[in-house]
């Protein structure tokens, strides 16, 4: 009997472990519940025809996953989901966009700036608005309308001087001018806001949340242009041949969908960004990736990130899936059992 070993703690399994448990048990596949986090995580796995672990961007998952699951891939020769192709990028826009260039995928024109000067000649010249975001991040909470040369030039001192953590950028985006709905919200906002200023007043970053960013971002900057009257985004998860699509309206007053909430199932697929998704996964060779797209005027569909991890339960809602050749497979699959049944076909080769 086939052994998997999938990390994570057996008595509080977050949802996808518990699912891969699942359908792995179902195929008659033997699950052993490891935690590669202790100092015998390459014992743990000896002898098992794969290993699972589901991790997200949170650094102090970030800093310990990517390094073990590598390990074991390249040097054990045992395969892993995520494996490197398609994980060693995650939640990293600087190095997606230096993939989408290398291999001719249209995304949005983007500048990244590695020193100071260049970026402020840069932005002294150019039109805006443009978009700024941090490589890391995720629900657009990084992600920021720049409007005028004077907002741009203290982005780049800010990114070139003290940094700055994903959620200070988050809390002072555009979703900091809607009215908080209670008193709850309104007290979080507050110490957000105390944050803030503190940091603008006395050069000082906003207090490191527990357990999440050990060190700011800094020493780079990254803009991207703006793409108007897009009133949603489309999100194509592809999981080997098969392509799920919805798409994610933008928040009231707001330019961003990631992270509204606000999930459509029911509208047209743009099947122009379903064939690019399949031809970028096909290019890549990742087991599992979510795509989010825009459209340019004139139509061109353009790829702002991706991410081998995706909410399981929005790919579950899909009515179906396309498959290379755009045919269209009917009924709800969860993202899970896709994943399992590839690896089994990975692993049995």
């Amino acid at each position: 009997m086939l052994t998997v070993a999938i990390h994570c703690d057996p008595k509080a399994p977050t949802p996808y472990s518990a699912r891969w448990a699942e359908f792995l048990e179902a195929a008659q596949v033997d699950v052993r519940w490891v935690n590669l986090r202790l100092p015998d995580a390459l014992e743990q796995v000896r002898g098992c025809a794969g290993v699972m672990w589901h991790w997200e961007f949170m650094p102090h998952e970030r800093q310990v996953a990517y390094r073990i699951l590598h390990t074991i891939e390249e040097y054990l020769k045992i395969p892993v989901f995520p494996n490197h192709r398609t994980a060693w990028h995650y939640d990293d826009k600087i190095t997606q966009y230096y993939i989408f260039q290398a291999l001719d995928i249209p995304t949005p024109t983007t500048w990244i700036f590695w020193d100071h000067e260049p970026a402020r000649e840069w932005a002294e010249e150019t039109s805006y608005p443009k978009v700024f975001k941090l490589a890391t991040g995720a629900s657009s909470f990084a992600v920021r309308i720049v409007h005028s040369k004077a907002e741009a030039f203290k982005i780049i001192d800010m990114m070139f001087g003290p940094g700055t953590y994903p959620d200070a950028i988050h809390q002072t985006a555009a979703d900091t001018g809607i009215l908080p709905k209670n008193i709850e919200q309104f007290r979080k906002r507050l110490s957000r806001w105390k944050q803030i200023l503190r940091w603008a007043i006395k050069d000082k970053l906003p207090d490191l949340p527990p357990r999440f960013w050990w060190q700011p971002e800094k020493n780079y900057v990254y803009f991207q242009e703006f793409i108007p009257e897009n009133a949603f985004d489309t999100r194509i998860t592809v999981i080997g041949k098969r392509a799920f699509g919805f798409r994610r309206n933008n928040r009231p007053g707001d330019f961003r969908a990631s992270g509204s909430g606000q999930l459509d199932y029911d509208s047209p697929i743009n099947l122009d960004c379903v064939r690019l998704a399949h031809e970028i996964s096909a290019k890549l060779q990742v087991q599992s990736m979510a795509y989010d797209f825009l459209v340019k005027p004139g139509g061109q569909p353009v790829v702002c990130e991706m991410s081998y991890t995706f909410l399981d339960w929005a790919v579950e809602k899909c009515a179906g899936y396309w498959t290379p050749d755009l045919q269209w497979v009917p009924g709800h699959i969860w993202p899970e059992a896709a994943q399992v049944e590839d690896f089994l076909k990975r692993i049995i080769e």
